[in-house]
């Protein structure tokens, strides 16, 4: 007797979950406005999740993301009250000089008509990081270091130049080295704009994450690119955020524009590549990867909105001496596995966790061993 009610009873819920369902996705097919908050739509949807639990216990159960980035992104950054606080107490104790600033993060650029309001607008939003960041730029530009200098930047002469006046990266690596006390350094283009999930990302790694800062470690990330960003866009993390957001894209794994390295990273022995033409960045992340440095995707934690302007996103390929660090990548290792330099390559990656930036491993993917 019990056997036959055990039958009807799932039956019934059986009958209940299909009928359930059939009005969930009517609902969802109509898309009726305020649909969501109807009554009858809530109702629904409980009832859907608890029989989902009943049948499919293991649903419930958070699984590791390893889902493609989609083609737009905005960091999820929902802050605990311990990570509030965290971020507070480091910002404190750089006012008060018992611990160094986070970053220095450098770039370069000469005096560029066309990129005027384009540096201008990197220029207001990297102080804004300020004491997080020490902003400085390589110029022999002598009209863009006083501008710089006087908005508060540190300026540095480019002393080092290769293919017909290009800085080699290394070189400026090994000038803020030796000038700034800092925990971490970066070189970004200089279209990039940044907002607080760069030093909130960062601190979270340096504190919560097992990376050890003694030894050589490199992290990049992809750029979402928006195109005609304006002076009040820029003006604010929040617009930067939003604008990403609204008409933001994210661009593909082979370009990267901001390399945030260790100060144990062993920059003499990197190649004298320059800045600003192709090949460089993703030779330097298979480099890493192969060196069996600590290579980290810092996408989903760290925003970086690339101002699209009509040079277009891929204004490296349309220089002068394009060619130039391939050329001299390829005389030095005679085949060079660009594509083990993509973003998508690299091992592991962070992102946020009920507020909480952690350190992921990346699921293998095919075509990626760097050894």
């Amino acid at each position: 007797m019990s056997s036959c009610n055990n039958k009807v009873t799932k039956r019934r819920v059986v009958l209940l979950f299909l009928a359930s369902l059939s009005v969930y996705i009517y609902l969802c097919i109509n898309n009726f406005d305020g649909i969501k908050s109807s009554a009858v739509y809530k109702v629904v949807d409980v009832k859907l999740q608890s029989l989902k639990m009943e049948f499919f216990p293991w649903r419930g159960i958070k699984q590791e993301q390893t889902t493609p980035l989609p083609t737009t992104i905005r960091v999820v950054k929902i802050h605990s009250n311990s990570d509030k606080e965290q971020l507070q107490k480091y910002r404190t104790r750089i006012l008060k000089k018992e611990s160094v600033p986070l970053l220095t993060l450098f770039t370069t650029w000469n005096y560029n008509l066309e990129k005027d309001l384009v540096h201008n607008i990197t220029v207001y939003n990297w102080m804004s990081l300020n004491p997080f960041v020490i902003p400085v730029v390589f110029t022999n530009d002598s009209d863009v270091a006083a501008d710089c200098s006087r908005k508060g930047w540190k300026v540095l002469p480019v002393l080092i130049t290769a293919a017909e006046g290009v800085p080699v990266l290394k070189y400026m690596y090994r000038d803020v080295m030796e000038k700034y006390n800092t925990t971490l350094y970066a070189y970004s283009n200089a279209d990039i704009l940044f907002t607080d999930s760069l030093p909130d990302s960062l601190v979270q790694i340096i504190t919560n994450t097992s990376l050890d800062l003694t030894q050589p470690a490199l992290m990049v990330g992809k750029r979402t690119n928006v195109e005609n960003v304006t002076s009040d866009e820029g003006s604010a993390w929040y617009n930067i955020t939003k604008i990403a957001k609204d008409r933001g894209t994210l661009f593909n794994g082979w370009a990267e524009d901001y390399f945030i390295t260790t100060r144990s990273f062993p920059w003499h022995d990197i190649a004298e590549v320059v800045i600003g033409r192709r090949a460089y960045d993703n030779w330097l992340v298979f480099y890493s990867r192969k060196m069996k440095y600590s290579v980290i995707d810092i996408t989903r934690t760290v925003l970086a909105v690339h101002q699209t302007t009509k040079a277009g996103n891929s204004e490296g390929h349309s220089h002068k001496n394009k060619d130039y660090n391939h050329n001299l990548l390829v005389k030095m290792y005679k085949i060079i596995r660009y594509h083990l330099g993509v973003i998508e390559c690299i091992e592991k990656y962070t992102q946020y966790e009920y507020g909480i930036v952690s350190i992921k491993n990346r699921n293998y993917q095919k075509g990626c061993e760097a050894g």
